[in-house]
């Protein structure tokens, strides 16, 4: 895939040409890049995470950029690998960076007055779309889906919250997989196998053994289209790439092997003014 770069104020957003053809929603993913105004090297590239050990001020100022790109505030949540799902329903629920953002691993709006945001490094992002039975966008959803989130069933709660906020079945809402680690870098303990297996017998064609014993290799993106089957398979879009590999995208299991802190990406989505109800 093509890298775009989109300028504005003298900076620079470095942008992926990735996201599902869905009318009526704008959905953005960064990229690592770096934010350089003064010439100095910046380790943390355009992180927009705020606890890894950056510059608040200078996350501050990306997450403007990125604002500014999407044409709303953005819902910025403090994620915890849980299931929990926030229903921003006005421009104030956009927190900023210096006040307590929303404890959630998922977000919801009908407003097209706001964007969503989901950070990752390694955990799946998942955005959604709501149609009326005419085709038109109704309403936009964001999880964060580490393996314990895709356990404890993040994604079909944001499902079903999109559901129900837009009045329409599940089968009327699409969804999209962006960047995350691969089935070929995702190594997880016995645990993470039997407790995948045990809530749905079906999920042992998502993981192959591992190099060693007692490990496993774990497909997240399979993982996640089992928990989204009630949405139908050709509802459920992306997939297929793998952020310990590939450069575009941060990544904490790479970090780690180079012993560097790794910044958080961001996946975006909004729904736009021509097409709110």
């Amino acid at each position: 895939m093509m890298t775009t770069t989109l300028k504005k104020l003298n900076k620079e957003i470095p942008v992926s040409q990735l996201g599902p053809d869905w009318e009526g929603v704008k959905v953005l993913v960064t990229e690592t890049g770096f934010d350089n105004p003064q010439g100095n090297a910046n380790p943390y590239g355009f992180n927009l995470g705020t606890h890894v050990g950056d510059s608040l001020t200078h996350v501050q100022a990306r997450r403007s950029l990125v604002e500014k790109e999407m044409g709303a505030p953005v819902v910025w949540l403090n994620q915890v690998h849980g299931c929990e799902v926030f229903e921003a329903r006005l421009a104030s629920d956009a927190m900023s960076s210096g006040t307590t953002p929303p404890v959630a691993d998922a977000s919801v709006s009908v407003s097209c007055n706001l964007a969503l945001a989901i950070m990752t490094a390694d955990c799946l992002p998942v955005v959604f779309v709501a149609f009326s039975n005419s085709g038109k966008a109704l309403g936009v959803a964001a999880a964060h889906a580490g393996w314990r989130g895709l356990h404890a069933g993040v994604l079909l709660a944001s499902a079903r919250a999109l559901s129900q906020a837009c009045g329409v079945p599940l089968m009327q809402i699409k969804a999209w997989m962006g960047p995350a680690i691969g089935p070929h870098s995702f190594e997880v303990g016995a645990e993470v196998f039997h407790a995948f297996v045990q809530q749905s017998p079906n999920a042992i064609e998502c993981f192959k053994p591992g190099d060693k014993s007692g490990k496993y290799l774990a497909d997240l993106y399979a993982l996640a289209r089992l928990a989204l089957r009630e949405l139908g398979n050709s509802n459920i879009e992306g997939g297929g790439w793998d952020t310990v590999t590939d450069p575009r995208w941060f990544s904490h299991r790479r970090g780690q092997q180079q012993g560097v802190q790794s910044g958080r990406f961001a996946t975006l989505i909004r729904l736009l003014p021509e097409h709110a109800a």
